[in-house]
């Protein structure tokens, strides 16, 4: 098989997988519409980075440096993430379910407002990593997992995205959170 062959059988199966679970998330929001459509705002920057930065004061405020740190980093990640994401739309420009129902629509919308990756995800994920890296296996970090989940289901019943423009969003905000921990250290290291 050519590469060519085998790189397009893995965007059909792709492309199925997205379809299936687009079709199962949508039936599943019908019955919830409110939780459907609730988790969208909370997980957007426009919430996420001002509470960041609330608990960053707050931590500073109090002497919680631990608070400081994971603000800090978080904030990063979901700014590195973004930044990555972004990008990552203008080339792919993958059109968004509620744009034709069809996943195999790549390379087929405005880079600006394109599907993949998923932007939430990104945010849901760097958050989630902040946490986990600075908390361990915490209830925080149980609790900061099932948002994201539940975020990315939303994102599916809503039609904002398919599975796979999520499962990257989360991809490249684990990355970025990785990045941000790194970043961190290495100026707690040189301000020290």
């Amino acid at each position: 098989m050519s590469d060519e062959g085998f790189t397009d059988r893995v965007i059909d199966g792709v492309n199925g997988l997205d379809g299936t679970a687009h079709r199962k998330a949508v039936a599943l929001g019908v019955g919830a519409p409110a939780l459907r459509d609730g988790l969208q705002m909370p997980s957007s920057r426009m919430v996420l980075m001002p509470a960041l930065a609330a608990l960053w004061a707050a931590g500073l405020g109090m002497e919680k440096p631990g608070w400081s740190r994971l603000a800090r980093q978080g904030l990063m990640a979901i700014a590195l993430g973004t930044v990555a994401g972004k990008g990552i739309k203008r080339v792919v420009c993958r059109a968004r379910p509620n744009q034709g129902r069809d996943p195999s629509r790549w390379g087929k919308a405005d880079g600006k407002h394109a599907s993949f990756p998923s932007g939430h995800a990104i945010n849901v994920s760097a958050l989630t990593m902040a946490v986990g890296l600075n908390r361990g296996l915490s209830p925080a970090t149980m609790v900061s997992l099932g948002f994201a989940a539940a975020v990315g289901w939303s994102s599916l019943a809503t039609e904002r995205h398919w599975a796979s423009d999520y499962a990257a969003g989360m991809a490249t905000g684990v990355l970025a959170g990785l990045a941000a921990k790194a970043l961190d250290g290495w100026a707690e290291d040189r301000l020290s």
